[in-house]
C-alpha cells in the first residue's frame, strides 16, 4: 500500500491545484451549470503538472518534487484563504502579502533541508485524494438528483402559449427587451433616493415610449423576474417539478436562456439573440465575455481567491484590475446592442446588463469610480446610493443613446420594451423591512410599440404580464393579464410569500 501511494506522490500538487474549483463550484452548484467548471479546471491542472515538472527538474527527487511543487500551488491558489482570515484581524493587504511570501519561502527552505519527507508526503496526497473525491462524489450525486429542466415543459407553466395569428401581408417588426439591472421607478428614485430621474422620463416619452408609472416585478430577485416575464407565467409549479424545499435557482436561469417568448417568435420566422454584460441571464458562462470579466463568474470568483488579487493590470484581480475589466463587459454589451440594427431581421433581442446594480464602477458622466468596502450593508444603505443614482445616471446616457441608434438604423419600425428587472436592492436595516420590499419590486416600465394603440397597457403592469400583453397586442393571441401579484424571498426559493403592496392602491395582492 505504501509503495502504492508512494507512485501517485506526483499527483499530489494536480490534486491541490483542481480542488478549490471543485469545492467552488460543489457550493454553488444550485446556481451555475456544470459547463463552467471545465475552463478553471484546465487551468488549474496545468498548473499543478507544470509546477511539478518543473520542480523535478530542479530537484531530481520525485518525492521533493512533489511536495515543492505543493507549496507553490499553495502559495497561488489558497492565497485568498489566508486573506480572508487576516483581513478580519485588521491588517492591510501589503503585509498580507508580504508575510505570505515569508511563509512560503520559509518553507521552501525547510523544504530543501529537510532529510526524510516520505510521510509527509504520504500523508498529503491521501488527504488531497480524499477531499478530493468527496467534491467530485458530491457533484456527481447532486447533479443525478437535479436533471436539467427545459421552458418547453408544460409542467412548470399554469397556461399555455396560443399559436400566433399573423396575415401574410404583415411585416414583422424587430423586437428588442432591455433589461437594466434593478433599474428603480421613477417615484421610488425620487422618495427614497432623493433623485429625481424625470428628465430620462421626459426623454423617452418625447422618443414615443409609453411609461406604465406603477409597474412592478412579481419577485425581489433577479433571475425569477426575468425569467417569469420571458415566460408569460409565474414560477408557482416549479416547486411540483423539483420539490417544495429546492434551491436549485439554476433551472430558473435554464429556462430564462431558452424561454417561451424565444420559442413563440421563433415559430413566427424570428432569430433570438441574447445579450448579456455578465453572466447573470446565461445557466453557464456567456459566450461574449470573458470568463474573467463578470463578477458573478465561477473562474472570476477563483481566481480573486488566488495571489493573482494582489496584482493589477491584464492578468491581475486587484480591485482596480476587476473594475476595469467590468466596465469593458459593460460598454462592450451596449456595443453590440447598437450594432443589432445591422443583422437582418426580423429579431428578437434580450438584451440584460447589470447596471445600475453593483458593482458601482461608473460615475455619472461614464468616468471610472470605485465603490470602498462594498458589502452589501453598505452598498443598499446611504453611503451606497450617491454610487448607485451616478450608475443609474449613466445607464440612462448608454440606453438613450443605445434607443436613439437602433430608432436611426433600423430599416423598419422596432418594438422596445426597457423594464427593469426590479427595483433598487435597498437595506432593510436602512429603511425597514416593508419598505424594503416595496422599493425592491418597482422597477422602470417603458413601451414603444409604433402603430398600436397602447391605450389598453396597464399602469399597474406586472412584468410577468409584458409579454403576454405584447402579443395580444402585435400578434393576435387572447392571453390575457394574469392576476398581478408579488412575492417576497421566502426560506425556500420555490415557497415564496404573497406580500402586501405598499403605495400602489391600484394593485390588488391577496
Amino acid at each position: 500500500m505504501q509503495r502504492f501511494v508512494r507512485a501517485f506522490l506526483p499527483a499530489t500538487p494536480l490534486l491541490l491545484a483542481i480542488f478549490p474549483i471543485l469545492f467552488l463550484f460543489q457550493y454553488n452548484q444550485a446556481d451555475v451549470s456544470p459547463t463552467v467548471i471545465w475552463y478553471p479546471l484546465a487551468i488549474s491542472a496545468g498548473t499543478g503538472v507544470a509546477l511539478f515538472a518543473i520542480s523535478w527538474l530542479v530537484l531530481r527527487s520525485t518525492l521533493k518534487a512533489a511536495l515543492l511543487a505543493s507549496l507553490l500551488v499553495v502559495a497561488t491558489f489558497y492565497y485568498g484563504v489566508s486573506y480572508d482570515v487576516v483581513t478580519a484581524w485588521g491588517l492591510n493587504e501589503a503585509l498580507i502579502l508580504g508575510l505570505w511570501v515569508a511563509m512560503l519561502i520559509l518553507g521552501i527552505v525547510a523544504l530543501l533541508r529537510a532529510k526524510d519527507l516520505s510521510k509527509l508526503g504520504e500523508l498529503l496526497l491521501v488527504v488531497t485524494a480524499v477531499l478530493t473525491l468527496v467534491s467530485v462524489v458530491e457533484i456527481g450525486l447532486y447533479r443525478i438528483q437535479n436533471p436539467p429542466v427545459s421552458a418547453s415543459d408544460a409542467r412548470l407553466w399554469s397556461t399555455p402559449l396560443e399559436n400566433p395569428v399573423l396575415t401574410a401581408s404583415e411585416t414583422l417588426p424587430d423586437i428588442y427587451y432591455i433589461v437594466p439591472d434593478d433599474y428603480a421607478r421613477t417615484d421610488v428614485l425620487k422618495e427614497y433616493l432623493g433623485y429625481d430621474n424625470s428628465q430620462f422620463i421626459h426623454d423617452l416619452r418625447n422618443r414615443g415610449f409609453v411609461i406604465p408609472e406603477q409597474g412592478r416585478s412579481p419577485y425581489s430577485d433577479s433571475e425569477s423576474n426575468m425569467a417569469s416575464a420571458l415566460n408569460l407565467d409565474y414560477l408557482n409549479r416549479f416547486e411540483d417539478v423539483v420539490g417544495a424545499e429546492s434551491q436549485n435557482s439554476l433551472i430558473v436561469t435554464q429556462v430564462l436562456e431558452d424561454n417561451r417568448a424565444s420559442h413563440f417568435l421563433n415559430a413566427l420566422g424570428y432569430q433570438y439573440t441574447h445579450i448579456d454584460s455578465d453572466n447573470t441571464t446565461y445557466a453557464g458562462d456567456n459566450p461574449s465575455i470573458s470568463p474573467i470579466a463578470a463578477p458573478d463568474n465561477l473562474t472570476y470568483l477563483w481566481l480573486r481567491a488566488s495571489s493573482l488579487r494582489t496584482f493589477s493590470g491584464p492578468v491581475g484581480f486587484s480591485n482596480d484590475a476587476s473594475d476595469e475589466r467590468f466596465r469593458q463587459s459593460v460598454l462592450a454589451a451596449f456595443d453590440r446592442l447598437k450594432a443589432m440594427p445591422q443583422i437582418a431581421g426580423p429579431k428578437f433581442v434580450f438584451f440584460h446588463t447589470l447596471i445600475p446594480h453593483d458593482p458601482y464602477v461608473f460615475g455619472p458622466q461614464g468616468e471610472s469610480v470605485t465603490f470602498a468596502n462594498p458589502s452589501d450593508d453598505r452598498l443598499g444603505s446611504q453611503p451606497g446610493i450617491p454610487y448607485y443614482v451616478g450608475q443609474l445616471r449613466f445607464s440612462n446616457q448608454l440606453l438613450l443613446e443605445s434607443i436613439d441608434v437602433i430608432l436611426a438604423q433600423s430599416k423598419s419600425p422596432p418594438i422596445i420594451i426597457i423594464q427593469g428587472d426590479e427595483g433598487f436592492q435597498s437595506n432593510a436595516q436602512t429603511f425597514g423591512e416593508e419598505t424594503m420590499q416595496d422599493i425592491r419590486l418597482k422597477g422602470l416600465n417603458a413601451f414603444y410599440v409604433p402603430g398600436k394603440d397602447m391605450s389598453g397597457l396597464p399602469q399597474n403592469l406586472n412584468n410577468v404580464n409584458t409579454f403576454r400583453y405584447l402579443f395580444d397586442l402585435c400578434f393576435g393571441t387572447h392571453l390575457a393579464m394574469l392576476e398581478n401579484v408579488s412575492y417576497a424571498e421566502g426560506n425556500y426559493l420555490f415557497q415564496p410569500q404573497k406580500i402586501h403592496v405598499v403605495g400602489d392602491p391600484n394593485i390588488q395582492n391577496p
